[in-house]
């Protein structure tokens, strides 16, 4: 009978968790097993620790994002538009505002004569005194306020190491000379795309003329920053300057608007991460039950006395399931503590990428509802094991070999409760309830697979192995289907981490395949913008003299949609709204580019008879997306100039291939007498000489714009490096929540492997016969890991290769290869190692220690 205690033993389970006698029996019951059951713990480190990271991430930069909303801005309100802004509408927004800036934005080649250099940059000509939120930090100090008072530049300090610059030099805008005056450290809100893959330069707005290099129809953007009065409602002001000034295609944005902007972009990229937080906590709470499992299974004969003593079934599963709540609140906190250092490893990693300033500071709120919902996930799958307890029959004791066994139905309540937790954490990590619905069902069909996957290599090994096969391979094989057989969880914990891993770096391809640029001699690499239709000949001399090839030119004018079917497009149904604010650059030609296809109706070379709709092609995914099709009408406003059109033909294009392709076409004899501008494409065989033709179109033709491809396409994969690495970093712990599992599992198997190794060297086998037993069990197991997680990832890579990227679902070879070889290698080194002392024990011992 247990010891006498003061208090009467507990008449449930709850009061049982409670009861010293519990806590002093777990104590004690545990002295022989805590090694491994300190590995298991481990397993939950990795999953809570990525929730806690990547939830405490998202938080810290949100609460930047809300306490910084205006700075994010600068202003409280931002008007932009591809047109320049009239003097009349400049002084209807100044009367309902504090203060106005001015700005306007364009690309073009800035000279450096000092090391007669020339580079593409984002040049802001700004008056007043924006950033009105926040500041704009330079070095030296004064010379954002020199700016605004005297002719200079501001450049960005990797410019003037590039160009061996400093303070002082002068460097050539168009037909303009000006002074440096210093580095902008910390630059203003950005207001366009491009100007993160180009550096930016800051000048006067009025010495903006001067250059000129602003014709009618040049690349810019035109801005007004706004500052409000104290009180003011930005969202009212903002619906009254659309009333006051109509049909204007401007784009006005609030603080709201860019905070949530900013909080869409992150919530992308978390839910991504979350899945594999989520994967890697599901995989670590399935190596708690695995652990508590293992654990009880050996301790049966414990169990039974205690029952024959007179221990009540919840009193003897509540001593167990205090051992695993212990278990699991250790790696909880552990986890925790891994989580904090890595939200401040990965905020210190992207600290000069991060457009706001995030505080390091654990988010404590946010950390102690991760933990806690980890706690409880694994507490619940402790649960499946520990419900088998309460069948534990005193007769236990007299038989041996005895088994934990439970009913399915039994254990339902369960399984919901543990359905009901993994929905509230998928729901945690992104609310929309069909998203997190797809992610738990996607989550639990990979386990589904790899499980049903563990059964049927037990049926079958079961099934297959014949009397006439060599007795080393049979025996291996057989070790797959044996009672305690390590089958379900080693391909549960290597084969699902194996599967993460493999689709994100097959993913990392799919993307590097979209940013590489066709190497083919048709692929341009330079592109050479706001080329004046009075120019288009001397450009082309230019490529000429320097041995380049011309590869395209295109005309490009700059129009909107005025109306769809005869309705304003501001009013037609089924016409998304973005199409009334969004500038189609289009073009003018009669022949279809090797990048496009007609998949609809009739390519027009002609424009049509006097008084009809002009023929027009658009590109089939605008076309879906304007709900228009072969045969539908719209009038489009070229400029001042409406000109009705009639959709004849749809194109597919190829934009992989960089080639200059357009959404509308039309055919020649419309738009030659509109305003616009030409771009020209060529391909150069290396860095100097594209630096070549830049420095000689800078000096002829200087408000033409070169733009390097493959500068930009550098950037890109440079943000998208980091990216990556974050989410490698991530996505192993996913393998971290499976090594202990897997190490877990063999530990338990060892046991078992040391008698029956022991049994077989009785019988006369060898050291040699018995590792080789080994070696076949573990090889067929890290196969069927290695193949199992390669195929899934690559149904998954031709899924989002084919929906997403739209590119080719054949993975790389050598990838598979080398994944399925280092999860085999794994498997086989991993037994062995764990196994080893195996061959080594003298038979006599192991007999009388009774393992």
């Amino acid at each position: 009978m247990p010891s006498p205690d003061p208090k009467p033993l507990p008449s449930n389970l709850l009061a049982a968790l409670f009861h010293p006698w519990t806590w002093r029996m777990a104590w004690r019951d545990s002295r022989s097993q805590r090694g491994r059951l300190a590995i298991f713990s481990l397993a939950i480190v990795s999953g809570i620790a990525a929730l806690v990271a990547i939830h405490s991430l998202k938080q810290s930069v949100q609460t930047g994002i809300e306490t910084q909303a205006k700075a994010l801005l600068g202003s409280d309100l931002q008007i932009s538009s591809r047109r320049v802004i009239t003097e009349e509408e400049i002084a209807k927004v100044k009367a309902m505002a504090k203060q106005v800036s001015q700005e306007t934005s364009f690309t073009s080649m800035l000279f450096f004569p000092k090391s007669d250099a020339a580079r593409l940059v984002q040049i802001r000509g700004i008056d007043g005194g924006y950033p009105f939120y926040g500041a704009v930090e330079t070095q030296p100090a004064d010379a954002w306020k020199r700016m605004q008072s005297e002719p200079g530049i501001l450049l960005e300090p990797a410019m003037l190491d590039q160009f061996q610059s400093k303070t002082g030099d002068m460097v050539k805008l168009g037909e303009l000379e000006l002074p440096i005056l210093g580095v902008v450290t910390k630059p203003a809100p950005r207001a366009s795309r491009f100007s993160g893959f180009a550096p930016e330069a800051y000048m006067r707005h009025e010495d903006l003329a001067r250059t000129k290099l602003l014709g009618v129809a040049s690349m810019s953007s035109h801005l007004l920053h706004v500052e409000l009065p104290a009180g003011t409602n930005s969202q009212q002001i903002k619906e009254r300057i659309r009333s006051e000034i109509p049909n204007n295609p401007w784009q006005i944005e609030t603080p709201e608007n860019r905070r949530e902007r900013l909080g869409d972009a992150l919530d992308n990229f978390q839910q991504f991460l979350g899945i594999i937080a989520l994967a890697s906590l599901v995989l670590g709470a399935i190596g708690v039950a695995g652990a508590v499992h293992a654990h009880v299974a050996r301790r049966i004969p414990t169990i039974a006395i205690l029952r024959c003593l007179g221990c009540p079934r919840h009193l003897a599963c509540g001593i167990y399931f205090v051992q695993a709540g212990v278990l699991g609140f250790l790696g909880a906190l552990l986890g925790a503590g891994l989580g904090i250092a890595l939200q401040t490893g990965v905020l210190a990693y992207f600290h000069d990428s991060i457009p706001i300033s995030v505080s390091p500071r654990p988010e404590w709120r946010v950390v102690a509802e991760t933990t806690a919902s980890g706690f409880a996930v694994c507490c619940g799958f402790a649960l499946l094991p520990l419900l088998k307890i309460r069948r534990v029959s005193p007769a236990a004791t007299l038989r041996g070999g005895a088994t934990l066994e439970g009913h399915p139905l039994r254990a339902l309540p369960v399984y919901l409760l543990l359905g009901g937790l993994l929905v509230l954490l998928a729901l945690h990590n992104d609310p929309n309830w069909k998203r997190s619905l797809s992610m738990i069902g996607g989550l639990t069909a990979a386990f589904a697979i790899l499980a049903l996957v563990a059964r049927v290599l037990m049926f079958i090994t079961r099934r297959i192995v014949n009397p006439r096969w060599p007795y080393l391979l049979r025996q291996g094989i057989s070790n797959l289907h044996r009672p305690r057989n390590q089958t379900l969880l080693f391909l549960l914990s290597l084969g699902l981490g194996t599967f993460l891993l493999v689709t994100i770096l097959l993913t990392g391809n799919l993307i590097q395949q979209r940013l590489n640029i066709t190497q083919g001699a048709e692929s341009p690499n330079l592109y050479l913008v706001d080329v004046q239709p009075d120019q288009v000949d001397g450009v082309k001399e230019i490529l000429a003299q320097q041995k380049l090839p011309l590869l395209e030119s295109s005309p490009m004018v700059t129009m909107r949609v005025e109306s769809v079917r005869g309705i304003p497009v501001r009013d037609a149904p089924n016409v998304p709204r973005w199409v009334a604010r969004r500038e189609f650059r289009s073009t003018y030609r009669d022949y279809l580019n090797p990048t496009e296809t007609l998949i609809a109706g009739e390519w027009n070379k002609s424009p049509a008879e006097p008084g009809k709709p002009v023929p027009l092609s658009l590109e089939e995914q605008i076309a879906k997306d304007m709900n228009v099709g072969i045969g539908d009408e719209m009038t489009l406003d070229v400029q001042g100039v409406s000109i009705p059109a009639k959709i004849t033909s749809l194109r597919k294009v190829d934009w992989s291939r960089f080639n200059l392709n357009f959404f509308m076409v039309f055919p020649p004899g419309v738009l030659e007498d509109a305003p616009g501008f030409h771009v020209v494409t060529t391909k150069t065989p290396s860095a100097s000489a594209s630096g070549e033709l830049q420095r000689a179109l800078v000096k002829d033709y200087a408000n033409v714009s070169a733009i390097d491809l493959t500068l930009i396409l550098q950037t890109v994969q440079d943000i998208l490096g980091k990216i990556s690495a974050v989410v490698s970093v991530l996505a192993g712990f996913t393998v971290l929540a499976g090594l202990p599992i897997l190490i877990g599992t063999l530990l338990n198997g060892r046991d078992v492997r040391l008698r029956e190794s022991v049994l077989l060297r009785t019988l006369g086998a060898s050291a040699r016969q018995v590792r080789t037993i080994l070696v076949i069990e573990y090889a067929t197991l890290g196969l069927l890991s290695a193949l199992t997680g390669v195929l899934l990832a690559v149904a998954a890579n031709s899924a989002l290769a084919i929906l997403l990227f739209k590119a080719s679902p054949w993975p790389d070879p050598w990838l598979l290869a080398g994944a399925f070889a280092t999860s085999t290698t794994i498997s086989i080194a991993g037994g062995l190692a764990l196994s080893r002392g195996v061959c080594n024990h003298p038979p006599l011992e192991i007999l009388r220690s009774g393992v």
